[in-house]
């Protein structure tokens, strides 16, 4: 137990994962009709909605970003007490909205806007200590999360219309920093990839990832953009024609990431997949705006899609980093991969074509699964201590 509070990535990462295992099976069970559907929230649909963003992303989120700030400041993890009271605060709220009792509502929400702030306030003591500006970003993004989180709740008993708009405005917080992170580490991670491979068959680099540029900021803004017109309510034309930009943008964007060139380390091209999503995600929501598809559609391929698979992709990766392990794929992680980007594809699929009873019950067993791999194969791996011998230096 020492070892497990030592760092972030343990407790949280830990937590992320159970909770996937078990809150998207139900959820699934509920809509099938199976079990009662969950009213804690205002709406199951709401429930769904806010567990999937500041529950099951929150916790992956505070995982990783109290793991890398201690890597990008030079700086010791956050540790002890302090995770230990942001773990209890997140286990609280999520046994407390998982009861169908209203007196506890209050210190449900109590416990979930105080897991926001305090990984704000622990982030924020980390990066301004350090004076890492660079990290300002992620601190905004942070910042802004219980903010639209108490928005939510605010809205549960005055505007349900505000209700729906503060989650979009979480989930599109979760997509931009999806992408600030995304665009960082993934084609660092494929250059260094590349590089090995290359040194080792003695040939020259063909293309590597170029750094971010001007063309990577360019379409950093008009996902911006985007998000702002589809909050806004803005007309669907000029909606619908900022994110077909965005999703063309951001598919060239990843192809000159190389992934094509990563098929043989699934712990890279895992990333490539992750952030595909985005293009995709984009794009049907452009095509929503004009009436042609769902926006069931593009949401999920932005939830289920690239946040899921992300989260499976950065929490492995730092999990074998940290813990001095070597970074190398294992059947039982690559199975995870791939089982819950089927997930994905059967869960954009329900809301698009026949058959969505069927697909939905597919993409919840496959997302089952595929959790399931990733428990078996990363609990152990987070209960334990450093490995004792030479390994992988951390990697976020």
């Amino acid at each position: 137990m020492t070892a497990f509070f030592t760092y972030a990535f343990r407790p949280l990462f830990l937590l992320a994962t159970l909770y996937a295992v078990l809150v998207v099976p139900l959820w699934a069970a509920a809509w099938l009709g199976y079990l009662p559907m969950p009213t804690s929230l205002g709406t199951p649909t709401w429930w769904h909605a806010h567990e999937m963003i500041f529950g099951f992303a929150g916790a992956a989120i505070g995982g990783f970003a109290l793991t890398a700030v201690a890597t990008w400041t030079k700086r010791p993890p956050v540790s002890g007490l302090p995770l230990v009271i942001l773990s209890a605060l997140w286990v609280v709220a999520r046994v407390l909205f998982a009861l169908p009792f209203s007196s506890l509502l209050p210190p449900a929400i109590a416990a979930d806007l105080g897991y926001g702030l305090l990984l704000f306030v622990l982030m924020s003591r980390e990066v301004i200590g350090a004076r890492s500006q660079g990290n300002y970003k992620v601190l905004l993004i942070l910042g802004l999360l219980p903010v639209t989180n108490a928005f939510f709740f605010l809205g549960m008993t005055r505007n349900a219309s505000s209700s729906m708009t503060a989650l979009f405005a979480g989930l599109w917080l979760v997509v931009m920093l999806i992408n600030l992170i995304g665009g960082r580490v993934i084609p660092g991670f494929t250059r260094n990839w590349l590089k090995r491979q290359l040194a080792e068959k003695k040939r020259e680099p063909a293309t590597l990832p170029p750094v971010f540029d001007r063309f990577d900021l360019l379409t950093t803004w008009l996902m911006v953009a985007f998000a702002i017109l589809h909050l806004l309510g803005a007309p669907s034309r000029w909606t619908a024609v900022v994110g077909l930009i965005t999703s063309i943008l951001l598919f060239i964007r990843l192809t000159r990431w190389q992934g094509i060139h990563t098929g043989d380390e699934p712990l890279v091209w895992v990333l490539h997949v992750a952030f595909s999503w985005l293009p995709l995600g984009f794009l049907l929501l452009a095509f929503a705006e004009l009436g042609f598809l769902p926006r069931t559609a593009g949401i999920h391929a932005l939830t289920s899609g690239a946040i899921s698979t992300m989260i499976v992709a950065i929490a492995g990766r730092a999990a074998l980093g940290h813990t001095s392990r070597p970074l190398e794929s294992h059947p039982v992680l690559t199975a995870a991969y791939v089982l819950i980007t089927v997930a994905a594809i059967c869960r954009v699929a329900a809301t698009i074509g026949p058959g969505a009873r069927t697909l939905l019950a597919a993409s919840a067993l496959a997302w089952f699964l595929g959790f399931v791999c990733f428990a078996w194969r990363y609990v152990p791996i987070l209960m334990q201590g450093r490995v004792q011998r030479p390994g992988s230096l951390p990697t976020v």
